[in-house]
């Protein structure tokens, strides 16, 4: 019967997330157990691979059992490293105890510690589930096309289809005011629109200007650990 495993939250610096990442994922999976010869004192990876140079060593006379000369304590124990895109600054190990976390960030560069606790799915759910490509995007907003034969172009955005995640966008430098639908995956944004204009919009619309819902730090649970 196999272990239950639990998520376990370790901090790091900024923009270090997939560094670190890969030096957990060498020492989980790219090192191994080591062996020795009795005989020659030549290593091996597995107790079998030493003892079949064995039976052709002829460097000594020397019997006995192939040398346990290190342990890698982490095979098999953590069984996935999560690194969200939308979460900066945390990486996720789901292992079978918090002792397992400890070893595989013990050297590791950018770590910056471990957060005490344990970690549930539904926590870190909506960070693994990509944002809609339309949010945070809103009428006023100046953003720069990134495709099609207007790219590099700016644009002012005039309308969002949330729905569709579909813009509707006039061009900033052409002479003649022609609205362009664009999908919202092919534009960044240059210029948020002045927050007065945009509560300006909204009691228009007769609808309450929403609070952006994007994560933020100080509302991580970990963050008050």
């Amino acid at each position: 019967m196999q272990s239950k495993t639990s998520i376990y939250a370790v901090r790091t610096t900024i923009g270090q997330e997939r560094g670190v990442t890969d030096l957990i994922t060498t020492a989980v999976i790219g090192e191994t157990d080591v062996w020795a010869c009795p005989k020659c004192n030549e290593e091996f990876p597995t107790k079998k691979d030493t003892k079949t140079h064995m039976k052709s060593c002829k460097k000594s006379k020397k019997t006995g059992d192939p040398k346990l000369i290190s342990r890698n304590q982490l095979i098999g124990r953590v069984k996935a490293i999560l690194v969200p895109e939308t979460l900066r600054g945390y990486v996720f190990l789901e292992t079978l105890e918090f002792r397992d976390v400890e070893i595989a960030i013990s050297g590791v560069p950018h770590v910056r510690g471990r957060v005490g606790g344990k970690v549930s799915f539904e926590e870190i759910d909506k960070f693994l589930v990509p944002p809609p490509a339309a949010e945070g995007l809103g009428t006023g907003d100046v953003v720069e096309l990134t495709s099609g034969p207007f790219k590099g172009e700016r644009a002012r955005i005039t309308r969002v289809d949330a729905a569709k995640e579909e813009l509707i966008v006039e061009l900033l430098d052409s002479p003649h005011t022609i609205p362009l639908r664009t999908h919202a995956d092919f534009v960044k944004i240059v210029e948020k629109a002045k927050r007065e204009d945009v509560g300006e919009a909204a009691e228009e619309d007769g609808k309450p200007k929403s609070e952006s819902d994007e994560f933020d730090d100080e509302d991580s649970f970990w963050s008050h650990d």
